[in-house]
C-alpha cells in the first residue's frame, strides 16, 4: 500500500495537470473568438416630426335620404338595399291612378277648350269678310275677337292646369338623383308615406374621404396640406400618405376634437362609407434632432433604453452598450434626445443577445 505522502503527491500532480489542461483550452476558445454577424446603421440629424394618433371613419362626399313629392300609397319598390343604381333609376312608385284619372279631365278640358277656340276664330273671320260688304255690325265683330281672346286665355289656363296634372303624376315616381348604392329602405310595399318623409338613402360610392378626429390641442398647428399616414382594414401592413384636405371647425364638447377630412384616391380597393380608418397625424417640428432606426432600441424589463455601438477596437468592431433617451417617433426613426451623437454606427439587426465588448461581423458596408 502507498503510504499518505505518497498519495498526496499524486493527487497534487493531478490536480496540475487538470489546471494546465483547462489553462491551454480556456486560452484557445479566447484565441478562437466568434464573430456575431449584425447588421448596422448611422445616426443622422433628421428634421423632427411629431407623430399624433388619430381615428375615425371613411364617408362618402354625397348621401342623401330620398322622399316621396306628394303623399300616397307605395305601388312599387324596385331596389333592394345594397342594389348599385344608375342616375335616373326608378326606385319607388306610389299608386297615381287617382292623379291619372285627373290628368285625363284636364286633356279633356283642353281638348274642349281648343274645339271652342277654333270655332270662334272660324266664326270670327267669316264676320270680318261680311262686314267688308256691311252685312254686319260692327259691334259683332268685336264681340266676337273678344270671345277670341277669353277663349285663347282659358285654353292656356287648361294648358297650365294640364301641366300641373303631368307633373304631380311624375312626382308619384322616385328617380334617382345620382348613381349610387341603395343603403337603407326606409318603407316597404303598400306603406302610405307623406312628403319629406324619408323612404330610401342613396350614398355614393365614388368621392370618398376619412373624416378624422384630432385632439384640440393639436388641431391650431395642422395645415391645408398637411400628411396623415392612413391604415384600413383590410390592408394590413399597408400605410397610405395623404395630405389633409380640409379642417371643419366641427368639434366634440365630451371628448374634445376637431375633424380633419382627407380625400382619398380611387386607386385604394376595398372600402366602403362607414369603415374605420386609422392613422398618424404627421406634425413639423420645425427643429432637427438626432435618430435612428427604431430597430436599434433595446428595452430592458427595468425601465432602460439602450442601443448597440459598434466601435472599430485595434481594427475590430465591438459591441459596447450606450443607454439614450428616446424622443419622438416618426416614418421608421426615433429621436434620441441623449446618449448619441450624429454620425455613430449602432446596430440594427442581431442586437437581441449581444454582450458588452463581443466580437462583430458586420455584414453591411456602412462600417467603412
Amino acid at each position: 500500500m502507498l503510504s499518505a505522502p505518497l498519495k498526496l503527491q499524486e493527487a497534487t500532480s493531478v490536480l496540475r495537470t487538470v489546471f494546465v489542461v483547462s489553462l491551454v483550452f480556456l486560452t484557445s476558445l479566447a484565441s478562437a473568438e466568434t464573430a456575431v454577424p449584425v447588421r448596422i446603421t448611422t445616426s443622422s440629424l433628421q428634421p423632427l416630426v411629431e407623430m399624433v394618433p388619430v381615428s375615425g371613419s371613411v364617408t362618402t362626399a354625397r348621401v342623401a335620404t330620398l322622399s316621396a313629392e306628394v303623399e300616397g300609397r307605395v305601388a312599387s319598390l324596385p331596389v333592394e338595399e345594397g342594389q348599385q343604381v344608375e342616375q335616373g333609376t326608378l326606385l319607388l312608385a306610389l299608386d297615381d291612378e287617382l292623379a291619372q284619372r285627373d290628368l285625363d279631365r284636364e286633356r279633356a278640358e283642353v281638348a274642349r277648350l281648343n274645339s271652342t277656340l277654333e270655332d270662334t276664330r272660324r266664326r270670327l273671320g267669316e264676320a270680318r269678310t261680311l262686314i267688308e260688304r256691311r252685312s254686319i255690325a260692327a259691334s259683332e265683330v268685336r264681340s266676337l275677337e273678344a270671345a277670341v281672346a277669353q277663349a285663347d286665355a282659358a285654353l292656356a289656363g287648361a294648358r297650365a292646369n294640364l301641366q300641373r296634372r303631368e307633373a304631380e303624376v311624375r312626382r308619384h315616381q322616385l328617380q334617382a338623383p345620382f348613381s349610387g348604392v341603395i343603403s337603407r329602405r326606409l318603407t316597404e310595399l303598400g306603406e302610405w308615406v307623406q312628403p319629406g318623409t324619408g323612404v330610401l338613402e342613396l350614398m355614393t360610392l365614388q368621392q370618398l374621404r376619412a373624416d378624422l378626429q384630432v385632439p384640440q390641442r393639436y388641431y391650431a398647428r395642422v395645415q391645408s396640406g398637411s400628411q396623415v399616414e392612413l391604415q384600413f382594414e383590410g390592408h394590413p401592413g399597408q400605410r397610405f400618405a395623404l395630405p389633409v384636405s380640409a379642417r371643419i371647425p366641427l368639434s366634440s364638447q365630451q371628448a374634445r376634437t376637431f375633424l380633419l377630412r382627407i380625400e382619398l384616391p380611387d386607386d385604394i380597393p376595398g372600402l366602403i362609407p362607414g369603415m374605420s380608418v386609422q392613422g398618424d397625424l404627421l406634425l413639423d417640428q420645425e427643429q432637427q434632432g438626432v435618430a435612428v432606426s427604431r430597430d436599434a432600441l433595446l428595452r430592458h424589463a427595468d425601465g432602460r433604453v439602450a442601443v448597440w455601438r459598434v466601435v472599430n477596437e485595434q481594427g475590430q468592431w465591438r459591441a459596447r452598450e450606450q443607454q439614450v433617451v428616446p424622443g419622438l417617433a416618426f416614418d421608421g426613426l426615433i429621436e434620441l434626445r441623449e446618449g448619441l451623437q450624429a454620425g455613430e454606427q449602432v446596430v440594427v439587426e442581431g442586437n437581441e443577445s449581444l454582450r458588452e465588448g463581443q466580437l462583430l461581423n458586420v455584414l453591411n458596408q456602412e462600417a467603412n
